[in-house]
């Protein structure tokens, strides 16, 4: 069977003027990552990444220590916007706006509750026009990009996808049919550069494993470990 390896991306730089670039902390645990794919002799077939800076900046910091001819498949990468993550701050500026909160609370807890009850407040549906981009269309150019990937490859091919939590949580809701409510919680709980793998041949995918983060625990550096 063929696999997709869907890769979430280093630590971003968050409460930063820029989300969308990754901290030292991210270009660190991007090089373990390729470090660990080059130990254990991982098969790379075809990269893919989203299209946001943090995205393409994983693919850059793993790269770097990918052993030939991995390193090489690098260079024929493609880019694809459908794996692009929802605007979260829009998702969060819209709940703060219609509760009526001046601010939001930034503490890991409060910020859990807030993210979470404006994910669903997002997927509901009941409130598409608020948004820049509705649940409905996200999750629409997420799967549709997914079924891209595995209808067309090859058997016995090895595909990297870097992209963000909310793209993979929500190809891991639709293979696992879960609700809306739980897709929330999945993104929330993905770690940084974790590893979802997807076995596939035509007609037929399913999930092997979710959210690991073995290179971490290879490299015996529990500060790699972050979810934010």
């Amino acid at each position: 069977m063929a696999q997709l390896l869907l890769i979430r991306h280093g630590q971003a730089s968050f409460g930063s003027d820029d989300y969308d670039r990754l901290s030292t902390l991210g270009f660190a645990q991007a090089g373990t990552l390729g470090r660990w794919f080059s130990a254990c002799a991982l098969p790379v077939d075809r990269v893919v990444s989203g299209s946001m800076r943090r995205h393409r900046e994983t693919v850059e910091g793993w790269a770097r220590q990918l052993l030939e001819p991995a390193s090489d498949v690098v260079v024929a990468s493609t880019v694809d916007e459908r794996f692009d993550e929802f605007d979260h701050e829009d998702v969060l500026t819209v709940y703060q706006r219609a509760i009526g909160a001046a601010d939001i609370d930034t503490t890991p807890a409060a910020l859990q509750r807030t993210f979470l009850s404006a994910v669903t407040r997002w997927t509901s549906g009941e409130h598409d026009a608020d948004y820049i981009e509705s649940w409905r269309h996200f999750r629409e150019r997420c799967l549709d990009g997914f079924a891209s990937i595995t209808d067309d490859a090859q058997p016995a091919k090895s595909i990297v996808l870097f992209t963000s939590g909310g793209v993979i949580a929500t190809i891991c809701q639709h293979l696992m049919n879960l609700t809306d409510e739980a897709m929330g919680r999945l993104n929330w709980s993905l770690a940084n550069t974790s590893v979802t793998r997807v076995r596939f041949t035509r007609g037929r995918r399913s999930l092997d494993s979710l959210n690991c983060t073995a290179h971490v625990d290879w490299a015996r550096d529990p500060a790699l470990l972050t979810y934010r």
